[in-house]
């Protein structure tokens, strides 16, 4: 039987690319550097739009809701104008079933 025949030399590939990839994932979670990453309270935002989000964030932090809303008469006039919904009877137990 020859190492280099179509069929082996598929399989062998195949075999090298998958202890590749486990490898490279090995490496990826539990190697590296041994240092723990800073905290995250004293990174800087990425980006412009990561600071604009945080700022925002920080904003609503701030908003207050007064309730007093709910004793006006015009939210009191409000009508429900949902439908009921009528239930039907069942249909075959099994639609797609020859008739």
């Amino acid at each position: 039987m020859n190492l280099f025949s179509k069929g082996n030399l598929k399989n062998t590939l195949g075999a090298v690319g998958v202890l590749v990839i486990l490898g490279v994932l090995y490496w990826y979670f539990f190697g590296g550097s041994s240092t723990p990453p800073p905290p995250v309270s004293e990174t800087l935002p990425a980006s412009d739009a990561a600071q604009e989000f945080l700022d925002l964030a920080g904003e609503l932090a701030t908003v207050s809701f007064d309730p007093t809303i709910f004793s006006d008469p015009r939210f009191s006039s409000l009508v429900d104008i949902s439908t009921a919904v009528i239930p039907e009877a069942e249909g075959r137990p099994d639609p797609f079933a020859p008739l």
